[in-house]
């Protein structure tokens, strides 16, 4: 169970890392929508794992 928590805590950062990325990286256009689509995703995936999962 620690490690499925501490899996989702290590989506969420590199879901934050993405998105710093991305913005720090765009263009004139902003952002790249694809991109900040797939941080969004995967932290939103890690804070749904620790949420599922809990800290115990």
């Amino acid at each position: 169970m620690r490690a499925l928590y501490y899996l989702g805590r290590f989506g969420q950062i590199v879901g934050m890392w993405i998105l710093l990325v991305d913005v720090v990286t765009a263009g004139p256009l902003g952002p790249n929508s694809r991109l900040f689509g797939v941080g969004v995703a995967v932290f939103l995936a890690g804070w749904g794992l620790t949420r599922v999962v809990g800290r115990s």
